[in-house]
């Protein structure tokens, strides 16, 4: 693990120290945390809930869960309305979004050992599943409500088939693949949203969420650092 991080993920930083980053960052803006919300656009796999510092940082409990399985925000226009009209007034917002991998113990990407398991598990499950579907040529139809963000996820990395198969580490190439789908889906969803931005200072934070085995501290690599005041 400690060779593995350096290697494919050269700006990882620690929870704690993306903590500090996110501190420095609103103090230097002038920026009240306890007048701020915060929303993940994370993977709804439970190992993506592993930002426990940064509950007693901003108002409320938080965070408002903007995203679904891979880290697409799934939620859409509807749920970023939503989020923006809980902020508090004068205040910011945070958003923190991404996809997820894993790197074990013994380095291998793509697996963690989570708690009382006794065998390591695949991490993103997601893009795994992806991933073996695109191996396999698969398809997942958009129109079966039972699978649909699965379906959608399949959709998107299927534009890329050829470049993640032949990839020196395809499970990361699908990830890498997956965050530029995060990074423009958030984007355009805020464009569908400008009317409700008035008087809020909106903080963007997107990288690649980076877990370990559960007795371990997690990681996260910054690929965007944005600041708006609307």
């Amino acid at each position: 693990m400690y060779t593995t991080i350096p290697q494919y993920f050269p700006n990882a930083v620690t929870i704690r120290e993306l903590e500090d980053r996110i501190v420095r960052d609103f103090m230097d803006r002038h920026l009240e945390l306890k007048s701020s919300i915060w929303a993940t656009s994370l993977c709804s796999d439970e190992v993506s809930n592993m930002f426990p510092e940064f509950y007693h940082l901003f108002a409320g409990p938080g965070p408002f869960q903007l995203g679904g399985i891979s880290g697409l925000p799934f939620t859409g226009v509807t749920g970023l309305k939503a989020f923006l009209s809980h902020v508090p007034t004068h205040g910011a917002a945070m958003i923190l979004y991404g996809p997820h991998i894993g790197v074990s113990d013994d380095g291998r990407i793509g697996h963690v050992n989570r708690a009382n398991q006794f065998a390591s598990s695949t991490c993103c499950g997601s893009l795994h599943a992806a991933l073996t579907a695109l191996k396999e040529g698969k398809e997942l139809p958009i129109s079966n409500p039972l699978d649909y963000q699965q379906a959608r996820v399949l959709n998107h990395l299927s534009q890329y088939r050829d470049e993640i198969l032949s990839a020196e580490n395809p499970l990361k190439k699908a990830t890498d693949y997956a965050y530029e789908a995060i990074h423009k889906k958030v984007h355009d969803i805020l464009e569908q949203v400008q009317d409700e931005l008035e008087d809020i200072r909106l903080y963007l934070l997107g990288g690649i969420v980076i877990n370990t085995d559960w007795n371990r501290y997690d990681y996260f690599e910054v690929h965007h650092q944005e600041f708006y005041e609307y």
